[in-house]
């Protein structure tokens, strides 16, 4: 949305205007479809290899062969890698690798230490990684290190950096409040049916309440994040243990504790 203000691109500029090599398909898939995941993109393939180091342009390669599962803006699914397409637009539109790109823009003027993962860096108070193998924690499946730069996840943050970074949301410090609401609305699907999804944020609402959310989970980590706006209200959790459901179960309970009879009339 910082390019879109930028006049860089536009949100229904045809991905082929960026990548001219794609499949001929690419040039029905917008800007907007990728950030609403309704582009028809899919996630890595079954035979995809977790530890091998990959180029950017091999990585857009394994993209580009993969058929659209749908016709752009017909259909909704989750598409990591729409997200690290996304990625490899901002390098091609700014010259900057992503990672850069958000530690100019966002990660340094608002006084994060957020920043992408590197696994040959010392960094302070690093978290480690844990999965649950029948019953027992394990560590962190390993993965290359080039798969923990891309633009579907990959960033090291603490709670205090994402505090900073939602109270910049209540202001127009990084964007416009129209694109912070254009953010937030809901994607129309082909017909002008609505999904509650916008530009990278669920919008379902969680008892009632209007909640702008997100979760994921990646090798060893998982997060959660709940914006009630109305209310001023936002509960993160961030959890070093590779199951997704964990974290925005606690971050759900939290609320629950919040908006108790007893503590909240309303």
């Amino acid at each position: 949305m910082m390019l879109v203000e930028d006049g860089k691109l536009s949100l229904d500029d045809p991905l082929t205007k960026f990548f001219p090599d794609a499949p001929p398909a690419w040039k029905n898939v917008r800007v907007r479809n990728l950030l609403s995941h309704t582009g028809g993109f899919t996630d890595y393939p079954k035979n995809f290899d977790y530890r091998r180091d990959y180029t950017e342009a091999e990585l857009l390669k394994i993209v580009e062969g993969i058929a659209l599962a749908y016709p752009p803006g017909s259909s909704w699914s989750y598409s990591n890698l729409g997200y690290l397409t996304l990625g490899i637009l901002i390098h091609r539109v700014t010259g900057q690798f992503y990672g850069d790109f958000l530690h100019d823009r966002i990660f340094q003027p608002l006084g994060m230490n957020t920043r992408i993962i590197n696994e040959a860096d010392i960094i302070p108070n690093r978290a480690a990684g844990y999965r649950l193998v029948k019953g027992q924690l394990k560590n962190q499946e390993w993965v290359s290190p080039t798969l923990n730069t891309t633009a579907d996840g990959s960033l090291y943050f603490t709670i205090l950096d994402l505090a900073k970074w939602d109270a910049a949301l209540y202001t127009e410090k990084l964007i416009k409040r129209s694109s912070l609401e254009q953010m937030w609305t809901p994607v129309k699907l082909n017909g002008g049916r609505p999904y509650l999804y916008g530009f990278g944020w669920r919008l379902d609402p969680y008892k009632d309440r209007r909640d702008v959310w997100h979760s994921g989970s990646t090798s060893g980590f998982s997060a959660s994040l709940h914006r009630f706006p109305e209310k001023r209200l936002t509960v993160i959790v961030l959890c070093n243990l590779g199951e997704q459901a964990v974290a925005t179960v606690m971050a759900r309970g939290v609320v629950d504790l919040i908006w108790h009879p007893r503590m909240d009339a309303n």
